[in-house]
């Protein structure tokens, strides 16, 4: 394991932050030190960037104690723990947070401190720009013996190590009471383990009981006097670095329920959040763009493909039923191919094309109706005017490029009526 931070928080913003830089490959301290307040953190910003980082908080401001399971409720421990510790606490257990730090059988081993605390000390993290790996109850990194307590001085605080998942941060006023009732404790134990009495024991057997029924306590730092049970002294060493090489085994961090850390890769993703909001929102609307812009090309193409067909019914009303566009455009084809003359010169659409210029030269004389022959090479049409004049200008006009016949012209009140026949000249 790489070079680690470990940072020893106060209970209040205005207490002294320690911290210290350890290498558990060299096995030595790169840098330590000590801050005013909680608001100083920042001028340490630059160790915790690049190595994992490790804040410990004051035992004095966490209780580490245990609790009998009710029968039913493993599956939703985290949700009942809270209400068991109800009658214990003089808090009421919403400001509260309670973890889990182990369980073994019907028993569990908790820790409860404030909400109030938690968030002044992810706050000050936060606003220095740290990201820690766990928040760890200080007493819960000293070295772990079989036989007895751990205990070391920090600030006037006595913090003293029971088990892998419990602990406590004792003032050194009370630190006496308290060990009284755990060589209490320890003697009730060896008496309830007692199997059997032995009817004459022997001075030393006696002794050696008495022994084992007195409280060891494993110490680091000077010792006070007049403590109950057995002091035994461990090489000293700086408290600071005897909790560093500690906490990366302990499983006391309370990072957990709305105080749980997200994964990596949320938080890489967090800066680009609003980005990636907008993009959502972009796209949503060109989709909803997209989509009502097909919708209205096909009701224009359905309006489109009614429109066909009903001109295609008009021109050809033999063909009333439609069943494909296809089908319509192959019809309107052919008969446009007939009507052209087969691609030749002679269909009705050339003539027409060729007597259009004529008739719009005389405007006062209206066609009433066509009738092409092909056999015969010819077209015949009705025409009404209101002189006799008019027809013999379209007949001087029209004789240009066609044989005219100009039948009988009849005068029916202020109309003059005629039929006309166009054969083109050989």
């Amino acid at each position: 394991m790489s070079e680690f931070l470990t940072i020893r928080l106060g209970s209040r913003a205005d207490q002294p932050v320690q911290w210290l830089v350890w290498s558990p490959q060299q096995k030595e301290v790169i840098a330590s030190g000590q801050l005013d307040t909680l608001s100083q953190l920042s001028e340490i910003t630059d160790y915790a960037n690049q190595r994992v980082v490790y804040a410990l908080v004051p035992a004095g401001d966490v209780l580490m104690t245990e609790v009998a399971i009710p029968a039913g409720s493993s599956r939703q421990l985290s949700a009942v723990l809270p209400f068991l510790l109800e009658e214990e606490l003089a808090q009421d257990v919403d400001n509260l947070h309670v973890h889990l730090l182990q369980k073994s059988g019907d028993r569990a081993q908790v820790a409860v401190v404030e909400h109030q605390k938690v968030a002044l000390w992810l706050a000050a993290l936060e606003d220095a720009g740290i990201e820690i790996k766990a928040l760890i109850p200080d007493c819960l990194c000293l070295p772990l013996f079989d036989n007895g307590f751990t205990a070391a001085e920090i600030d006037g605080m006595w913090l003293i190590r029971q088990s892998e998942s419990l602990g406590v941060g004792a003032d050194s006023a009370w630190l006496a009471p308290w060990l009284q009732s755990q060589q209490l404790c320890v003697r009730q134990d060896a008496e309830s383990d007692e199997v059997e009495e032995t009817p004459k024991a022997t001075d030393l057997e006696q002794d050696e009981a008495t022994a084992s029924e007195e409280l060891v306590v494993h110490y680091y730092t000077p010792a006070p006097e007049g403590m109950p049970g057995r002091w035994q002294a461990e090489t000293p060493e700086l408290v600071m670095q005897l909790l560093a090489q500690g906490v990366a085994d302990s499983k006391g961090n309370l990072l957990s329920g709305q105080y749980k850390q997200q994964p990596a890769w949320r938080k890489f993703l967090k800066p680009w959040r609003k980005v990636a909001i907008a993009a959502g929102v972009l796209i949503a609307v060109m989709v909803a763009e997209h989509v009502i812009s097909v919708r209205a090309m096909e009701q224009q193409a359905l309006a489109y493909k009614a429109e066909s067909e009903r001109i295609f019914r008009q021109v050809l009303p033999q063909f009333q039923r439609v069943p494909s566009q296809s089908y319509l455009k192959r019809q309107m084809n052919s008969e446009l191919s007939r009507l052209g003359g087969g691609g030749s010169m002679e269909g009705i659409l050339h003539w027409l094309a060729e007597l259009q210029p004529s008739l719009a030269k005389v405007s006062q004389l209206s066609v009433q109706n066509f009738r092409y022959d092909q056999n015969r090479n010819e077209m015949r049409f009705q025409a009404v005017a209101s002189e006799f004049q008019h027809f013999e200008q379209l007949r001087t006009l029209l004789d240009e490029d066609f044989e005219v016949e100009l039948g009988q012209l009849n005068r029916e009140g202020n109309q003059v009526t005629g039929a006309i026949v166009l054969r083109r000249k050989s």
